[in-house]
């Protein structure tokens, strides 16, 4: 009950227990919480060791997801505790840095703030209005539903799609299994995921979340330009009276231009930060960027991955 606090998915005893299994970046341990001596849980969240790829290789970093305070523990120091044992636990494990996502209209991005996080990169989108132009989509280019049988074809198309990138391009190989995709409980791929054909061959994915006004992309990969375009002009024709958002943690600069050439608006800055902390001394900005390829344009966090 208190993961559904912090959770955009139905946070059931079922469905952790499939995600524990399934998604290798999760610890032993699973999390750390804050118990009272009647036996409540005030706080906690979870716990993992995700693998990133820097300008100098692979680097393991600790995650923290769906932080969560019950409302009546709440600016009681329940979560700066957790934290505490959070940090000593990732330095036991020769872990460098802690990361997690927030929101820097949140009351907790103070605390992290207090807690030495600094921001690494702030959330962005891009938008296109119904009233401009359509992108368009070469004809030799098919976009379609997806079925279970493309598992392992999205998963090729993300790391054809990520290369020569930096960040959090490195993913399960049960990645989709471990979010529950196959059977629709986090999110409905069958209905909302699409796949771009160019030859024969998948060249691109889309998830697309539909509402009467809006249209959001939370993830949109293509190994090049044109599947890229094809899979907006395939949303942009199905939902000719949206807004199209598109989100654009996942994407560097190279799609970044793409969007541009097919008429969004980007980037625009959202309230969604990433931000670190490195566990011995103080994170220098400047320096972890650098280590990110965050100022070259090629760093990579998407929807999918935050913690």
């Amino acid at each position: 009950m208190l993961l559904q606090l912090s959770l955009f998915f139905p946070a059931t005893p079922e469905l952790l227990r499939e995600v524990r299994a399934n998604d290798e970046r999760y610890t032993p341990e699973f999390g750390i919480f804050a118990v009272t001596s009647d036996g409540t849980v005030a706080g906690g969240h979870l716990l993992m060791r995700i693998q990133t790829e820097t300008i100098e290789g692979r680097l393991d970093v600790g995650g923290v997801n769906a932080v969560a305070t019950r409302p009546d523990f709440a600016r009681r120091g329940v979560m700066t505790a957790v934290m505490s044992k959070t940090h000593e636990y990732f330095l036991e494990r020769d872990l460098e840095y802690s990361f997690l996502t927030t929101s820097a209209r949140h009351v907790a991005a103070i605390m992290y703030e207090k807690l030495g996080y600094k921001e690494l990169v702030r959330s962005r989108v891009a938008v296109k209005h119904a009233q401009h132009p359509r992108a368009q989509s070469a004809s030799d280019i098919s976009v379609r539903s997806f079925s279970e049988v493309d598992v392992p074809i999205i998963d090729r198309i993300f790391r054809t799609s990520v290369a020569g990138s930096y960040g959090f391009v490195r993913r399960p190989d049960n990645f989709l299994r471990a979010r529950n995709h196959i059977q629709d409980k986090e999110i409905r791929p069958t209905e909302k995921l699409r796949v771009a054909e160019r030859g024969g061959q998948a060249a691109g994915y889309a998830y697309w979340e539909a509402s009467a006004r809006v249209t959001e992309a939370y993830e949109i990969l293509a190994v090049d330009q044109p599947s890229f375009h094809a899979l907006l002009s395939d949303a942009e024709t199905r939902t000719p009276n949206s807004i199209i958002w598109v989100w654009c943690g996942g994407l560097t600069d190279l799609e970044l231009g793409w969007l541009k050439d097919a008429g969004y608006q980007v980037p625009i800055e959202s309230y969604g930060r990433a931000v670190i902390k490195k566990l011995r001394g103080e994170v220098n900005p400047r320096t972890v960027k650098a280590l990110y390829g965050v100022n070259q344009g090629k760093f990579r966090l998407g929807i999918w991955d935050e913690t």
